[in-house]
């Protein structure tokens, strides 16, 4: 393999590495199994020239869906790496498991499986070259769940005869790559070209982005960087050629989530979801689809079905905790009608989404509507100068409707036909036509919730009160599987808060003072949605500030309060919970909060640096309040809206 390649393949973005371990028990098995090789690959949609996109030179790739089998409908559960990773990893859904927000380091009981764990102990050699980013404690205990796990972890040095499951992880796509200084890299090692290959008047622009100069190159050197990638992935499988392993090996080609540019990863629709993945099987293996050589395959597949796949045609057993379903092997059926989507917190910011699609129609409900998208984690805008030159056109009032919507609070609803509406643009939530439709969804999509035990509705500030070492519950996972968890009024409460109508406010008062924790946080999100301004309001907010036991809830009856006419004792509230806070995440919705009421123009630059100094042990949660503040602090006095 060309040594620049092997370099850049060898771990280019900030993955989780472990060090090599050799095992010493592994199981002389004889190869009547196959072998498995996953190529991923990051950030990125169906922009492949297999898939009928012109941008990109994929030829390997599309020689490989020649010869494999194209699936059209496959998705990401999740529109952002480590969470959906996670769903990858355990064949389950992260909104189930308690992986859901975007970088956290959950605690997982040992019934949750891991796919690589469960080939391991069935004789195959594992490896995983290079990247990890699981979201959970499983990032710990990677010498348990990979024989090797590392930049140069390789099916090569599995023992003779034993059968390997060998993931390459290409990260030349990942949006970090789109920095300055790593495409000036790409060009300088003669990866890329000097000029991009698409010349910028050539590229159709999706209507969300403005037509901005930074906006049209990041495009075209996005589309030179999943050139790279395939260029890299046909190394890979020359590879598998050149050590005689083709004819017996099932290959699989897929990218982590779509992407990557502003408005798609990171975002609950169908360019932040919908993925390529190609699977290619070997004349002996052939029987474990119906679908010929260079055919296509229309069933529903999600990445909580890819592990129950893999063990499948390996004739391994599948756990019956994993939630997905295998779509390769002699008796698998037509697949599901539709697939489930989550999005919760992204690094620095809390939000909360779940969608559902048929594959054509498109359904996202938003629990927190007040969130504008665009106002999201600064990483995306570090990273492409098109997000910093479309936020400034913004500002600037350069933007048209459509554009400027990023930047704007939500919807509590959409409903999208991509067939139609690809970029998904045209919100069909308010015609009639659509009435049965959106019900059918809206159902599904609440039936799925209850089902898999959805943890999105608890508030992660509330999870160390909740479960954990002397609880009775140790993990969130155990809590949120216990009849503790009501999931389904807690589910009923938050849609009615999330629709934030002044009709509902006795409702909201009432849920103020449920007995159940997470049902008076939503009663509390309810009355900031609306903004009621009495009496009445002020002083039930006031009373849970003061005397709730669970500090996610005063947190939130605080913002509440600010935006109901108190800003003063909001703003002395929400100080106190940041200022005494002792868990990362309880400080991250505390400075959060200060944003969305509005409170945080009190702040001095003082302030600002008394947070970024508070002294705290290694944690998740600071280390994202930190960005806030961090931002803060370089602004000051500047503010940047949020909310």
């Amino acid at each position: 393999m060309n040594n620049k390649l092997i370099v850049i393949l060898s771990g280019i973005a900030a993955g989780t590495l472990a060090s090599c371990q050799e095992r010493t028990d592994s199981a002389e098995t004889p190869q009547e199994r196959p072998n498995i090789l996953w190529i991923t690959c990051e950030d990125i949609s169906p922009y492949l020239g297999s898939y009928g996109y012109e941008y990109a030179q994929t030829p390997n790739l599309d020689e490989l869906a020649a010869r494999g089998i194209r699936y059209k409908n496959a998705w990401a559960n999740a529109p952002v790496c480590a969470v959906a990773r996670s769903a990858i990893l355990t064949g389950m859904h992260s909104s189930t498991i308690g992986t859901h927000q975007m970088r956290s380091r959950t605690q997982l009981p040992d019934v949750i499986p891991a796919y690589s764990r469960i080939f391991r102990e069935a004789g195959y050699y594992t490896t995983n070259n290079v990247k990890t980013d699981y979201n959970s404690n499983f990032e710990y205990i990677l010498s348990d769940i990979w024989d090797e796990s590392s930049r140069t972890a390789h099916y090569r040095n599995r023992t003779e005869g034993q059968p390997f499951f060998a993931v390459f992880n290409n990260t030349v796509t990942h949006e970090s790559q789109l920095a300055t200084d790593r495409i000036a890299h790409y060009v300088s090692e003669g990866l890329i070209p000097e000029q991009p290959r698409i010349h910028l008047e050539e590229l159709t622009l999706p209507p969300y982005h403005p037509d901005l100069p930074e906006i049209r190159q990041d495009w075209t050197r996005f589309h030179d960087l999943i050139t790279l990638m395939d260029q890299m992935s046909g190394e890979l499988l020359r590879e598998l050629e050149e050590e005689g392993l083709a004819d017996n090996t099932i290959i699989f080609f897929y990218a982590d989530h779509g992407g990557m540019l502003a408005r798609s990863k990171r975002y609950i629709y169908n360019v932040g979801t919908q993925v390529p993945l190609i699977v290619y099987l070997p004349e002996k293996w052939r029987h474990l689809s119906k679908v010929k050589p260079g055919g296509t395959d229309s069933r529903m597949v999600s990445f909580t079905d890819l592990a129950p796949t893999v063990l499948s045609i390996a004739g391994i057993d599948i756990p019956e905790v994993m939630q997905g379903n295998p779509f390769l092997g002699p008796e698998i059926g037509d697949g599901p009608e539709l697939v489930f989507f989550y999005r919760d917190r992204m690094s620095e910011r809390y939000d909360f989404s779940r969608a559902v699609t048929d594959g054509r129609y498109y359904f996202i409900r938003h629990f927190n509507p007040h969130r504008p998208e665009g106002r999201d984690t600064r990483y995306g805008p570090r990273m492409h100068a098109g997000w910093r030159a479309w936020e400034e056109a913004f500002e600037q009032g350069l933007t048209n409707e459509e554009q400027s919507r990023f930047f704007q609070p939500k919807n509590n609803v959409y409903l999208f036909d991509t067939k139609n509406d690809p970029w998904h643009i045209q919100n069909l939530a308010e015609d009639r036509s659509q009435r049965r439709r959106i019900r059918h969804l809206s159902d599904a999509l609440d039936t799925w919730m209850i089902e898999s035990r959805d943890i999105g509705l608890i508030p992660e500030p509330m999870f160390h009160q909740l479960a954990g070492s002397g609880l009775a519950h140790p993990t969130i996972y155990d809590y949120a599987q216990s009849q503790e968890y009501p999931l389904e009024i807690i589910l009923d409460a938050a849609k009615m808060a999330a629709e934030g109508r002044d009709e509902y406010l006795p409702v909201y008062l009432e849920i103020l003072t449920h007995e159940h924790p997470v049902m008076r946080f939503w009663g509390a999100y309810g009355l900031f949605r609306i903004a009621a301004n009495t009496p009445t309001v002020r002083d039930a907010l006031l009373q849970m500030v003061q005397k709730d036991d669970f500090v996610a809830n005063r947190i939130m009856a605080a913002q509440a309060l600010a935006w109901c006419g108190d800003s003063d004792k909001a703003y002395e509230a929400l100080m106190r919970e940041a200022r005494k806070a002792d868990v990362g995440y309880v400080m991250l919705q505390a400075i959060n909060a200060l944003q969305y009421s509005k409170t945080d123009d009190r702040l001095t630059l003082q302030d600002w640096k008394y947070f970024r100094d508070m002294p705290f042990e290694n944690d998740y949660g600071v280390q994202f309040a930190h960005r806030i503040i961090d931002d803060a602090i370089e602004l000051y006095p500047k503010r940047r809206k949020v909310y």
